[in-house]
């Protein structure tokens, strides 16, 4: 079990003195702090302090995508450590859904595999008696590279141009589905309310990032109201900073429930591949500004609530 519990976001509108306190008590963890010493910085449950120390943690340069990030060979004994700190932080989240029905269920986009991953194994829960009004899968107009259409093309799913192509080549392999029809240039969908987003960024020329896929779903695909529960499918380490943005974007904007899985071992064992120190240590850093932005937002919305 992990240690940390994802910050609560129940249907009806988040508590932000709760959600305030996950993220308090996350960063005053004592692995982070012992994680921050490791790299010569001074520990701090400040989410500020700990915002402008993270940066030594960037290893994709902010603009590289998680499979350009630069890896680093660390001693071993120094690597071991490292895993063992970031293990104890929580950067899975559960591996199943908590409830058996939600009104929206969010398959988030990513690289060939983890897309995969992601939908076999919601796919899997569907089959297992999950229930939802809508599915969506989140992606973007991110054009594949050599290495991307060279692994599609070994799994045998076609051409699939970009991030949104290859979540639809997901859908109709493990949702059993034929061609979508096309909404518009960002929009496809099927029926049984089921859909692909390819969101648009607000960050041109860069592709959307988990933000920009979680809104575009809100405002092009579906606006959740406030006694909806929206199931959000990722896997570790996105799991906690997915989750935080969504809290932040969805649950505090429409007060909707949000929860948020990472896939299961079955998933893991068939599309997992395995991280470098670097690359989880990218997570950590991502985790703690999303942590961070999630905070001030609870803090305004507690001052709100007060006056």
């Amino acid at each position: 079990m992990e240690p940390f519990v994802l910050p609560p976001c129940e249907p009806g509108g988040q508590d932000p003195r709760e959600v305030a306190a996950s993220v308090e008590a996350w960063a005053a963890a004592p692995a982070l702090a012992e994680l921050v010493a490791e790299f010569g910085g001074t520990p701090s449950a400040d989410l500020d302090a700990l915002a402008g120390f993270c940066a030594v943690w960037d290893y994709r340069g902010g603009v590289k995508e998680r499979f350009d990030t630069e890896r680093i060979d660390f001693e071993p004994d120094r690597d071991r450590r490292i895993r063992d700190l970031m293990h104890a932080l929580g950067m899975g989240g559960p591996p199943a859904p908590a409830h058996r029905r939600y009104d929206h269920v969010l398959v988030l986009g990513g690289g060939i595999r983890v897309a995969l991953g992601r939908t076999d194994y919601t796919a899997r829960l569907l089959a297992d008696g999950l229930v939802t009004t809508t599915l969506t899968g989140l992606g973007s107009q991110r054009w594949r590279d050599d290495r991307e259409f060279r692994e599609g093309a070994r799994l045998g799913l076609g051409p699939v141009d970009t991030e949104a192509d290859m979540m639809a080549a997901a859908f109709r392999r493990f949702l059993h589905l034929g061609e979508a029809r096309t909404v518009n240039e960002w929009h496809r969908e099927w029926d049984g309310d089921i859909h692909v987003l390819a969101a648009p960024s607000t960050r041109p020329p860069l592709r959307a990032n988990t933000a920009d896929t979680l809104t575009g779903w809100a405002e092009i695909v579906r606006t959740p109201a406030r006694t909806d529960r929206v199931l959000l499918v990722t896997n570790a380490p996105y799991v906690r900073h997915q989750h935080c943005d969504a809290i932040r974007l969805l649950g505090s904007r429409y007060g909707c429930g949000i929860e948020t899985i990472g896939f299961d071992d079955a998933a893991t064992a068939d599309w997992g591949r395995p991280l470098s120190t670097t690359e989880l240590l990218q997570e950590v850093r991502s985790s703690i500004l999303a942590m961070r932005n999630l905070h001030r937002h609870a803090q305004d919305s507690a001052a709100t609530t007060a006056r």
